[in-house]
């Protein structure tokens, strides 16, 4: 018996070989089709979308346009001056690699001495250089470095004027100092320092004075 129930189906698929054969091997030739299925990287891109979750604007662009302009002033103390003065003028900024930037300013103050007897007047045009310690952010900490030229004038009141001529003289400087740039915007910023000045001063009619002092400056900038 058991081997009547093994032997069945080895006879079913000796069968249908046999059928195969006698139908002159078609199913050999053609054998059956199958559909072929498009890859997910054959599907058309364009008809699918992803879903947008989130959408948010900088509030700052991290490379603001690379020049800027505007207001600058302050207050410094002349050392050996009657008191301290406040200054104003005009400064623009080449920003060229985020890191680095060069200044060219332009102020006017006046300084008087020995209880107002003698005002000196200058005009600096200063170059300074900034390396920013954090290039990118709201606020941007620097270093700075520079010289300047100073237009001086020398106006003398009562006794003085007995003794000296008024007179004017171009005093070369240097000056250090640092600071940061606050962004208010993509085209907008503040900047914050505090500067020392040397000056080379020739002149020797301010008794007991020299032209050194520290300088506290901030500037408006708006980018182009």
């Amino acid at each position: 018996m058991k081997a009547i129930i093994l032997a069945t189906p080895i006879l079913t698929i000796l069968s249908t070989f046999a059928a195969a054969q006698d139908s002159g091997g078609e199913g050999l030739r053609n054998p059956p089709s199958f559909t072929r299925t498009a890859s997910l990287s054959e599907v058309d891109a364009g008809s699918y979308s992803l879903p947008t979750t989130l959408s948010a604007e900088p509030a700052f662009e991290d490379s603001p346009a690379s020049f800027s302009i505007g207001p600058v002033g302050g207050y410094l103390n002349v050392r050996g001056a009657d008191h301290g003065t406040w200054f104003g003028g005009v400064q623009a900024r080449l920003h060229f690699a985020k890191i680095f930037a060069v200044e060219a300013a332009i102020s006017f103050h006046s300084n008087e001495y020995e209880d107002g007897d003698v005002v000196v007047t200058q005009y600096p045009l200063q170059l300074t250089a900034f390396l920013y310690i954090i290039p990118e952010g709201p606020i941007r900490p620097y270093i700075l470095g520079g010289v300047g030229w100073y237009y001086t004038r020398y106006d003398y009141r009562d006794n003085f004027a007995l003794l000296y001529q008024d007179r004017t003289d171009n005093i070369f400087g240097v000056h250090l100092g640092a600071g940061g740039e606050v962004m208010l915007g993509s085209r907008a910023s503040l900047n914050l320092d505090v500067r020392y000045i040397f000056l080379n001063a020739t002149n020797d009619q301010v008794i007991h004075s020299d032209y050194n002092y520290w300088q506290l400056t901030a500037g408006l900038n708006f980018y182009f």
